[in-house]
């Protein structure tokens, strides 16, 4: 078997040769990286498929635990109720009004509004009439990694009361399998938070970098959506749909939240934990400029509530400023030093591994303070050389516009991406390193940049693995992000055009490796990619 590594391509491709028998299979990426996304059965509520109790919905709920029923339920109180049947899943019908446009996939799970009615999922949970745990769900909190539970809500379903509440929670189960809550949130139904029944809202729990003496450290990951309603505003439902969980790079301060007061103006300052500014270039003169010093020109304001100024998508109450002047930045690495410190903290201690693709995100508004159309904003990571030289491994430049940024009141996503780290990168096995720099040149110099949520992802760079001829049909292991789809392509000739591969079905690597077989025999040569979709 022979591997050759492709550039460009986070991909590999091997040749397995069986008597006059030469196949050859290619996994390429199509389109941006996605976070790493950690599987969740039935994730989506769609299944089973088929709900029995009505045309439209049913108790029946695949991989997730309802509560145990209450005390002081009684069925023959409530219409003859089943406890199981407030909570189910239900086929998101098309009917005008009441239609979900954003659903993912065809069916959403309801939640009734009543105390202690909820669903939840970990290794040890028991769905249905089961009697014992599948295991199915196997995630655990690892130690340096952050997670991010992100699930779609719709409230004020069945005539739900204003200040009906709903808890996400993160959890583990201790040594006499209590469920111990790791980080929780509550949804209170409103108007504003759900002005329509027809568009579920995402919501989001974060839980920060592991560490190796947390209590939840290597423990299984449970999630649980529970009503948390009194009973004096009992009744109604809430829809659940798309529960996702993203495992990521803990960036220290990567929401620009600490220090929490600025010290300049009641709304704005320089002192920013974690961050290191660029220093200041020979050019610059604080006389020059108003007596503002050069580590004045970056530095964290607070998200201030007002019409027209208020950024409606800010992670948190801050977020971070950076003027648009040539060399003003901020970077932080393993060895960078901020604010008044005289050594690094060593906080941000993530490499890059081989066979890991990567992903930066970050926040930004541009625009502000009268920028001038065209001033730039570069996005980068990189590494230090051995002379401790920042070397950009990869980078985006981001230009000012109308039609970029419409509005000074919300962050626009912008990314950079590695793709899957091999052996031989220069790279390979160094720290991480994150650095805003402003590139604008002096002719458009002036303004200031918004930044805001820097997200680090690591991702499985896909690969095929397991390669075999089983009764002339070929048959390999995808490896990849749990979730991803791929379209399964298949061609006679390896440098074909696009337009000779032909689509033998689409597969989506449910847990992360599974299998795919061509139901084709007797092929005398074959070349396979995988595409992702």
């Amino acid at each position: 078997m022979k591997t050759i590594n492709l550039p460009n391509d986070f991909a590999i491709l091997r040749r397995l040769a069986v008597a006059t028998l030469c196949t050859v299979a290619l996994v390429t990426g199509a389109g941006s990286l996605q976070a790493a996304t950690l599987y969740i059965p039935n994730s989506s509520f769609e299944s089973p498929g088929a709900p029995t109790v009505s045309p439209y919905a049913g108790p029946e709920i695949d991989s997730w635990q309802k509560s145990p029923q209450p005390g002081w339920y009684d069925p023959s109180q409530n219409n003859d109720t089943p406890w199981a049947y407030l909570m189910g899943a239900f086929y998101n019908v098309p009917f005008p009004g009441q239609f979900i446009d954003n659903c993912d996939g065809n069916q959403a799970a309801f939640l009734f509004a009543l105390p202690e009615a909820g669903l939840f999922q970990d290794f040890s949970s028991i769905y249905g009439t089961n009697t014992a745990p599948n295991h199915a769900f196997n995630t655990k909190f690892n130690v340096g990694k952050s997670y991010n539970l992100t699930v779609g809500v719709l409230g004020g379903g069945g005539g739900m009361k204003p200040g009906v509440t709903l808890g996400l929670r993160l959890y583990y189960r201790d040594a006499l399998s209590n469920r111990v809550t790791v980080a929780s949130t509550s949804i209170t139904n409103s108007i504003d938070l759900f002005p329509t029944n027809t568009h579920v809202v995402d919501f989001q729990l974060h839980v920060p970098a592991v560490k190796a003496g947390d209590a939840w450290a290597g423990q299984n990951i449970g999630i649980e959506f529970a009503s948390t309603v009194g009973f004096e505003l009992a009744g109604g439902y809430w829809d659940l749909d798309n529960v996702r969980l993203v495992e990521g790079i803990d960036i220290p301060n990567g929401s620009f939240e600490s220090p929490a007061a600025p010290q300049v103006s009641p709304y704005a300052g320089p002192d920013m934990d974690f961050w290191q500014k660029t220093p200041q270039p020979v050019w610059y003169d604080p006389s020059q400029n108003n007596d503002t010093p050069w580590a004045y020109l970056m530095g964290t304001f607070y998200n201030v509530p007002f019409p027209g100024q208020f950024i409606d998508n800010c992670d948190g109450s801050q977020a971070s400023f950076l003027f648009a002047l040539p060399e003003a930045g901020l970077f932080q690495d393993y060895t960078s030093i901020y604010g008044t410190n005289t050594t690094p903290s060593h906080a941000f201690d993530a490499v890059y591994t081989v066979g890991k693709s990567y992903a930066l995100t970050v926040g930004v508004v541009g625009g502000g303070g009268g920028m001038k159309p065209g001033a730039t904003l570069q996005l980068s990571l990189y590494y230090r050389d051995a002379n401790s030289n920042m070397v950009t491994v990869a980078a985006t430049s981001i230009t000012n516009s109308s039609a970029a940024f419409p509005t000074n009141t919300h962050l626009v996503d912008y990314e950079v991406q590695v793709p899957g780290v091999q052996t031989g990168s220069p790279w390979a096995g160094k720290n991480i390193g994150i650095q805003l720099l402003s590139t604008t040149g002096f002719e458009l110099a002036g303004g200031y940049w918004d930044l805001d949520h820097v997200r680090l992802t690591e991702t499985v760079a896909p690969v095929l693995s397991d390669l075999r001829l089983a009764q002339n049909q070929f048959t390999f292991t995808l490896l990849s992000e749990p979730g991803w789809r791929f379209d399964i392509e298949a061609s006679t000739n390896f440098t074909a055009s696009a337009s000779a591969w032909t689509s033998i079905g689409t597969f989506t690597n449910t847990t992360g490796a599974d299998s795919f077989t061509d139901t084709a025999s007797n092929l005398e040569q074959r070349y396979y990619r995988a595409r992702r979709l």
